[in-house]
């Protein structure tokens, strides 16, 4: 046999050698996919039998549900509400599912629900609070976040400051504009409470809103005092000044309508006449 014919068998036996490598390492790369597979398969098996377990399982049925963070509502109502089935399997309990519904009750700010094994449902709500009343045709409450979120019903509480001058079609047709007044409203109120003014909000019987006109109180008294949109610690403020000067004066008793909107006065009138005041 010549060199060259030698070479080329050398060559082709060398070839071959490493073809069944590569065939080898193939057959080996496919064997441990197959065997990865056939394990997850176990796993996945092994996971569903465990979980058909648990269904057929009475020892993890829903035996308790705790609910924490209700003061108006009852827990009965806030089970209600979560319509979450009694003896229901805890493990097939949806919980955001259940959140969900408790955060459609009007009162219900925020819910979490949580699972305690091997039959407890814990719900965590945050109820409403009512910050004051809008008569609007019907009465409803308003949350500290300017929300109207439920109508009064008979037997409710009734000791909250009261909103008006709102029309129903304003709700529908100028809703954005009526909740920033009714924020606005909210926000005065405050005002009245921390600043310690002379203006007690103990003695105001309304708050009346208006989209042209801004803000004014109508206190228990029949007194009328006008504050307009904007500034209203400010005109607060002149408020207490212009009642010590009208008190010295004795006609304080005399003020029925005192409009602060203005830029560095106050109009006042009484019933049978009308002056400035600086």
């Amino acid at each position: 046999m010549s060199e060259a014919a030698a070479a080329r068998t050398e060559k082709n036996v060398s070839q071959r050698n490493r073809d069944k490598v590569e065939i080898r390492k193939r057959n080996r790369v496919i064997l441990k996919s197959v065997l990865v597979a056939v394990a997850a398969a176990d796993v996945m098996l092994a996971l569903m039998l465990v979980y058909f377990f648990f269904l057929q399982v009475p020892y993890f049925n829903l035996q308790q549900v705790d609910v924490t963070g209700n003061r108006r509502l009852s827990r009965a109502e806030v089970i209600e509400a979560s319509e979450i089935e009694s003896g229901i399997n805890l493990v097939t309990v949806d919980l955001a599912a259940v959140a969900e519904r408790l955060r459609r009750h009007p009162w219900i700010r925020s819910a979490s629900v949580y699972r305690r094994f091997p039959g407890q449902l814990i719900v965590e709500i945050e109820e409403r609070t009512p910050r004051a009343i809008l008569a609007t045709g019907k009465l409803h409450y308003v949350d500290e976040q300017a929300e109207i979120f439920t109508r009064l019903l008979p037997g409710d509480p009734v000791d909250y400051p009261l909103l008006t001058g709102v029309k129903p079609e304003q709700l529908q047709n100028d809703g954005p504009e009526i909740r920033e007044m009714i924020r606005s409203g909210l926000g005065l109120m405050d005002l009245l409470e921390r600043s310690g003014s002379d203006m007690d909000l103990s003695e105001i019987g309304e708050i009346r809103l208006d989209l042209d006109d801004g803000l004014s109180l109508h206190t228990r008294g029949g007194r009328v005092v006008i504050l307009g949109k904007t500034n209203f610690e400010r005109k607060i403020y002149r408020y207490g000044r212009l009642k010590k000067f009208l008190t010295q004066r004795g006609e304080w008793h005399n003020a029925r309508i005192i409009n602060l909107d203005f830029e560095d006065r106050a109009l006042v009138r009484s019933a049978d006449r009308a002056r400035l005041q600086g």
